[in-house]
């Protein structure tokens, strides 16, 4: 009778326990918010929780491990792993970000990313916890001695990591001390917003979340033999005649500041990669949608003059508007910043 008694009881206790960590877990997540949330008690803090109310995002900045920065659907088994923190402190296994770049953090947050979504887009598209990292960086797996196994470092040169993306229930950030401190935090925080921005449009697009409109695909020919001119505009084949935009990096420069664009093409070449069922993240759809969101609506017009090339400026028209009006984020204004 005491055998079941006992049983009884681990069973309850096992519950109870269970129903403490659901509290501070949120759903459908897998590594639980330890120490309640949110995690301090100052005003950042208290944006931080009305962000989530609002948003159903947790920002988060404190307790977080090695385990929780690589979960992952499958197991990495090889390659590098995510770590944060200096060497001095790794002997602090939850690396919190430094109480005095909370509210940098905050700030690139509630400033640059909420403002121009909306609260529908967030709750379908963000994952549900994102990481603040004190100089997040990637480090060789160590497999110990006699595993067999060699190591892969696969950093080439600078490990600092920016921003990583694409876990199942997490996101993490990070910007450098000299970013946070220096002159080009600005630049910074432009790159991270589009990063981060056009990451959560691909996923909705290969999730069939997000589509494009017909009318942007009008006027447009895709014939594959067809060639255009990359590099003279005198030519009446000019890309930015028949309405194509350049290419823009996924990193928007990041790791290598200030190369945006992606390298010129110095040769007529078909554009047939442009099409719309070909290549999804870099179709001319996404293309005008990283244009829009890095450049200002002025240096828009100063890169393609619309009375030189009235068809780029309608099929930008178009997609600003049309992302707006059926998914609510605002193109325009990430690439504006802080609304004055």
């Amino acid at each position: 009778m005491k055998k079941y008694l006992y049983s009884a009881l681990a069973i309850l206790m096992t519950l109870t326990a269970c129903s403490d960590e659901e509290a501070l877990t949120p759903s459908g997540n897998y590594s639980p918010i330890r120490g309640g949330f949110p995690q301090g008690n100052s005003k950042y803090d208290s944006i931080i929780n009305d962000i989530k109310n609002e948003y159903g995002v947790y920002l988060l900045y404190k307790d977080i491990t090695e385990e929780d920065l690589n979960r992952d659907w499958v197991s990495a088994g090889t390659g590098d792993i995510y770590v944060a923190g200096y060497e001095e402190e790794r002997e602090d296994p939850s690396w919190n970000l430094p109480e005095e770049h909370l509210p940098f953090y905050v700030d690139y947050f509630h400033n640059y990313i909420f403002p121009n979504i909306s609260k529908e887009f967030a709750k379908s598209s963000f994952p549900v916890k994102i990481y603040m990292i004190h100089n997040l960086r990637t480090e060789p797996r160590d497999f110990g001695e006699d595993s067999g196994e060699e190591e892969n470092s696969g950093t080439g040169g600078d490990p600092f990591k920016s921003i990583k993306l694409g876990n199942f229930d997490n996101w993490a950030i990070s910007f450098k001390d000299e970013t946070i401190n220096g002159s080009d935090a600005e630049y910074s925080i432009r790159q991270q917003r589009c990063i981060f921005i056009t990451q959560l449009i691909y996923n909705s697009i290969e999730k069939g979340e997000i589509t494009s409109p017909d009318e942007f695909w009008s006027g447009f020919d895709f014939a594959t033999d067809k060639k255009m001119n990359h590099i003279d505009p005198s030519k009446p084949n000019y890309k930015y005649k028949l309405g194509f935009v350049d290419m823009i990096n996924d990193n928007f420069g990041t790791g290598v500041q200030k190369q945006v664009w992606a390298p010129a093409i110095a040769e007529e070449t078909s554009c047939y990669y442009w099409e719309k069922d070909k290549y999804p993240h870099y179709n001319l759809f996404t293309t005008y949608i990283k244009n829009a969101m890095w450049l200002t609506p002025e240096e828009f017009e100063a890169r393609y003059p619309a009375n030189k090339y009235p068809m780029i400026k309608e099929k930008y028209d178009i997609v600003v508007k049309y992302m707006l009006d059926e998914y609510g984020i605002d193109l325009v204004g990430f690439s504006i910043g802080i609304k004055k």
